[in-house]
């Protein structure tokens, strides 16, 4: 019997080694190792098929990296050609390892995406996480998940994730990374926590860039030590999650679709405008494309012809001279007509090429509405009115409260926000930002419909607690039930704390009492329900302050430029883009005019004015045309003038007699290429400088701050200088005719009293004469005077 089993183990353990033999001439999983094909030829083929087209032969010699596997084909590139097919897994063997394998690969996968086609990098610091993101303290089952923008038309070869991160010298050694790609687990790294920053590669097949999105999860591990109770104790350490990490896209020519090139524009947009004197579609279409780039967070550059931008903005026939001018120091070049450039006459969007260099082109008659269509923030449009840049309140799913149509609450669902259930140790956070083309016209936050559903806890476990922020103010702290059911929470949205772009965040934290630190942590499910809601308010359509510009121009306004900028229009250009980001506003070129400056303006509705325009028939707080102006405090003291300070560029809110208005002044001298938002939020007046907004006033508050004309005397202005002193005598006045009055009304009284109940000395003297004198006849029993 000892023998049969001895014999069957011996079988086994034969049949194990030569298993493991024929593994090896395999290939390795791992997306990124390098390949050697195992026989000296074999056939590259298109597909994962032997009846796919042949690329190419294959010899012994090539080197390949893995970038994709489906059941017995491995998707390989071909290096240094870039060329990349399939081949069976059976011919291929791993590459022969050597030193620093990690950093010679990462090369080798960089070398093989560029031969692959134009390589497009997008960081966190292009998609706004200037700051990257940080993982604080210790815990295990900190996540943030990225979302990527890929082509959707042109073919992606392969990509990479490049993972750039630093981390604190006191975690400990099994603290780690997961890199999730599509909520499917790719890698896991140990972290190197030495304070230094540490770039990690990833190697992305292509198959993960389907759909026009990427999501990118990095799950983090920040353990300080082994011991429970002196990691939780510890404060812990940190990893952030550098600004520079991103992901790198590679695929072919994007020349035929204008969707892809517009949506893989790199972050700094350069655009091109023809030299000298622009007509009004020129300006007024470089107008809409740098607002459409700003509000996707892009910065914008504007250069003039010859020199070729991400985006040319010019006339057909500039176009054809540029490219045949570019063309002309190349051998062998045949001169390009108009044809040759434009598909068709009437195509005003077209995709330019110069060598290696793509670029949109955005001719006469200068329609940029298609790249509104183009770009997804504004996929409603498709199905709305013709040319209507705002969103049509129709696409909201909106319901009174109650049910009265004549009520000015309204709900509508928060669908900004993420409502995926959260897996939940001690933490989880949700998150979203409601910009004001969320919200219906004419409304604003007024409360919150939370609906959550906690986990089940039993009664000697500690509960989960709510905490919900409002622009980083904490405006509620909320126990949430035990009992594992949907519970709703009505949240107020003060809105003294609101702004032009609100963030809201809810975090839930479970904190545990008791119990053995070694102990495992309790590890539950907590959601926010999809059928949260947002209760919005009905508000006066008078704009009070900037932040409520956005509201009141959301039914579209007017605007008008004076004609000198389009002799030199870049540096209104980018104020007008950069105003139209923060505030935000949605620019309408069709309803853009140029007036000649100095012209007086009389709008019909809401308006947007660039330039020193008459203001006669306007109400402003600030008028440069009565001389110098100071603003003073209540005090009396100045804190600028104006015109002592010429590097100002005024901003401010105006009246007409049916509408409202923004009227903005421009210096010459100050540059508004601006790196970052104005903050146009509070009061109806601002002064900016190079640097953005040195002051904002309210001139509906003069107590706090006011705008003085020294040179104008006229009666309100000697009655706005001596308000205070003239006040003071007229109370004074006031108060001698009250103490007069008063007097003279008492006055009166005590005469009226004396004439009652005190007789005058003459009326006593008559009434003494009067009893001497008395006559009793009439009474037999009285004495008569004189008888005695």
């Amino acid at each position: 019997m000892l023998n049969k089993i001895g014999v069957l183990m011996a079988m086994l353990l034969c049949s194990s080694l030569l298993s493991g033999i024929q593994i090896v001439p395999q290939a390795m999983a791992k997306i990124g190792d390098g390949l050697q094909i195992s026989s000296a030829k074999t056939t590259l083929y298109a597909g994962p098929s032997t009846d796919a087209a042949a690329v190419m032969t294959l010899t012994k010699r090539m080197k390949l990296i893995e970038m994709e596997r489906q059941s017995n084909w491995v998707l390989v590139t071909v290096r240094p050609s870039g060329v990349q097919g399939w081949i069976l897994k059976r011919h291929l063997h791993a590459a022969k390892r050597a030193k620093h394998r990690h950093h010679r690969l990462a090369r080798s996968a960089k070398k093989a995406l560029s031969a692959l086609g134009p390589v497009q990098s997008i960081s966190l610091d292009d998609m706004g996480f200037h700051k990257g993101h940080t993982f604080r303290g210790s815990q295990a089952g900190h996540a943030q998940s990225f979302f990527f923008e890929t082509p959707m038309d042109s073919k992606v070869r392969g990509g990479a994730f490049r993972l750039n991160y630093r981390a604190s010298s006191m975690l400990h050694r099994l603290s780690n990374l997961s890199v999730f790609v599509n909520d499917i687990p790719l890698t896991q790294l140990r972290v190197k926590a030495d304070n230094q920053a540490h770039e990690e590669m990833v190697i992305l097949p292509s198959s993960v860039f389907r759909g026009g999105m990427v999501k990118i999860t990095i799950e983090a591990g920040t353990l300080v030590h082994k011991n429970r109770c002196l990691d939780v104790r510890s404060g812990g350490g940190f990893l952030h999650i550098l600004p520079n990490t991103s992901l790198d896209i590679t695929y072919s020519s994007i020349n035929r679709s204008i969707r892809d090139a517009w949506r893989m524009l790199p972050h700094k947009v350069v655009v091109s405008l023809p030299a000298g004197k622009l007509d009004e579609g020129q300006f007024a279409a470089a107008m809409s494309v740098m607002e459409l780039l700003s509000n996707a967070g892009r910065e914008v550059a504007i250069t003039r012809l010859p020199e070729l931008g991400d985006i040319v903005v010019a006339t057909k026939a500039n176009v054809v001279s540029v490219l045949n001018a570019r063309g002309l120091k190349k051998r062998g070049f045949v001169k390009l007509q108009t044809g040759d450039v434009f598909r068709t006459p009437n195509d005003n969007l077209n995709l330019i090429r110069s060598g290696r260099h793509v670029a949109i082109a955005v001719s006469e008659p200068y329609d940029v509405q298609p790249l509104y269509l183009v770009d997804k923030r504004w996929a409603l449009l498709s199905a709305g009115r013709h040319y209507d840049v705002n969103k049509p309140d129709r696409f909201y799913s909106l319901r009174s409260l109650p049910k009265d149509s004549k009520s000015n609450f309204y709900s509508m669902p928060l669908a900004q926000l993420d409502t995926a259930p959260h897996y939940i140790s001690r933490e989880t956070v949700w998150s979203t930002t409601l910009s004001p083309r969320d919200l219906p016209s004419g409304t604003r936050l007024d409360m919150l419909n939370l609906n959550i559903i906690a986990p089940v806890r039993w009664d000697a476990d500690p509960t989960y607690e709510l905490y919900v922020f409002l622009n980083e103010v904490l405006v509620s702290s909320k126990r949430l039930e035990n009992d594992g059911m949907k519970h709703n929470y009505s949240i107020p949205l003060p809105s003294g704390y609101q702004q032009q772009y609100n963030n809201l965040r809810f975090v839930v934290q479970h904190d545990i009492q008791s119990g053995d630190c070694f102990g495992i942590l309790p590890t539950d499910f907590v959601q926010i329900t999809p059928d949260t809601s947002l209760i919005v308010k009905a508000v006066d359509s008078v704009p009070g302050k900037f932040s409520s510009l956005a509201q009141y121009f959301s039914s579209g306004f007017d605007t008008y430029i004076s004609d000198k900028y389009l002799r030199k229009p870049e540096n209104v250009l980018y104020l007008i883009s950069r105003m139209s980001s923060d505030l935000p506003m949605n620019m309408d070129y069709s309803k853009l005019h140029f007036l000649k400056e100095g012209t007086a303006l009389d709008p019909k509705g809401p308006f947007l004015a660039v330039g020193n325009f008459n203001l006669d028939n306007l109400n402003v707080p600030v008028r440069m045309d009565k001389g110098p102006v100071e603003i003073r405090d209540k005090s009396g003291k100045s804190f600028f003038s104006v015109n002592v300070l010429p590097k100002i560029t005024i901003a401010q809110i105006a009246n007409a007699a049916s509408s409202y208005g923004l009227v903005v002044m421009p210096s010459d001298l100050v540059h508004h290429k601006f790196d970052h938002k104005l903050r146009l939020v509070d009061g109806d007046v601002a002064f900016i400088d190079n640097h953005g907004v040195l002051l904002n006033i309210d001139s509906k508050q003069p107590t706090l701050a006011e705008v003085y004309y020294p040179d104008t005397q006229d009666w309100f202005a000697v009655l706005g200088q001596y308000r205070f002193w003239i006040l003071a005598v007229l109370w004074f006045l006031l108060s001698l005719a009250i103490v007069y009055v008063y007097r003279l009304s008492r006055g009166q009284r005590a005469g009226q009293d004396h004439d009652v109940e005190m007789p005058t000395p003459s009326d006593l003297h008559m009434q003494r004469v009067h009893h001497t004198n008395i006559n009793i006849d009439d009474d037999d029993d009285a004495p008569t005077p004189g008888r005695k």
